[in-house]
C-alpha cells in the first residue's frame, strides 16, 4: 500500500508545485518508488513533464505524473483509491483553495501534508486559516516547510515573527529547516535527477520529512 503525501495550503505561491517535483526527484534518489498526482485545475507539473518530454522524449522517467480531475467526483474518488492502493509514495500536487468539495476525497486519504509558507503576514494568515480547515477534515500529520526564505531579510520585528510563528506552528506539527530563496529551486525538473545544488539547497528539509514523519508511517 502506498503513503499518500499531499504538499497544500491556501496561500499561493509558496512553492506547492515546485518542492512536490523536487521532493519525488530526492525520494527518487533514495530509493523510494514515486508517483505524482496532479491535482490542480492548471496541471502545471503535468504540463511541465509534458515540455520536458516534447523537447527530448528519449529520456527515461524517473517518477509516473497522473492528472486528476477534481470537477468529476466519482471519478477522483475512483482514482484517489487506485492510488491509495499502489506501493511505495504517492505525492500529490493539490490547488491553492479548500472550496472544492471533491477535494475532500484527496484529504481523506492524506498519510501526510506538507505545508510549504512563508514569514510574510498574508501568508502566515492563510496558513493559519488553511489549518484551521483542514483539521476538520483529516487527523494527517503537518509538516511545514518555510520555503523561498530570503536570509538577508534581518530586522529585529521580522526576526521576531518568525519566532512567533514557529513557536505556533510547532503546536500543530513539524517545522523542517528553512529552504533558502534560490534560483536553482526555481530550476527544477520532472525528468533530470537534482544537480548537487538543488540537493544541497533541499536536503536538511526533506531529510526532515523522510527521517521523522516517514518513518513514524513506517515507510
Amino acid at each position: 500500500m502506498s503513503k499518500i503525501i499531499l504538499f497544500a495550503n491556501i496561500k499561493g505561491g509558496v512553492g506547492k508545485t515546485c518542492l512536490s517535483a523536487l521532493f519525488a526527484d530526492y525520494l527518487t534518489l533514495q530509493g523510494f518508488d514515486v508517483t505524482v498526482a496532479d491535482a490542480d485545475l492548471q496541471a502545471s507539473l503535468y504540463r511541465h513533464r509534458e515540455r520536458e518530454l516534447a523537447e527530448d522524449p528519449q529520456l527515461i522517467c524517473p517518477w509516473t505524473i497522473l492528472k486528476l480531475d477534481t470537477l468529476d467526483s466519482e471519478k477522483l474518488e475512483s482514482d484517489v483509491k487506485n492510488l491509495s492502493k499502489k506501493e511505495g509514495v504517492v505525492i500529490i500536487d493539490t490547488p491553492g483553495n479548500l472550496s472544492e468539495n471533491n477535494l475532500t476525497h484527496i484529504y481523506k486519504v492524506a498519510d501526510m501534508i506538507v505545508v510549504p509558507m512563508a514569514y510574510d503576514m498574508d501568508t502566515i494568515d492563510a496558513t493559519g486559516i488553511f489549518i484551521n480547515a483542514i483539521k476538520t477534515v483529516t487527523s494527517a500529520p503537518l509538516v511545514f516547510v518555510p520555503n523561498r526564505i530570503n536570509i538577508t531579510e534581518g530586522k529585529a520585528f521580522e526576526r521576531e515573527l518568525r519566532d512567533e510563528t514557529i513557536t505556533i506552528l510547532g503546536k500543530y506539527g513539524t517545522i523542517t529547516p528553512r529552504i533558502k530563496q534560490s534560483v536553482v529551486i526555481k530550476r527544477y525538473s520532472t525528468l533530470h535527477a537534482l544537480d548537487k545544488y538543488q540537493y544541497a539547497a533541499v536536503e536538511h528539509a526533506f531529510d526532515r520529512i523522510i527521517i521523522d514523519p516517514l518513518v513514524e508511517l513506517n515507510l
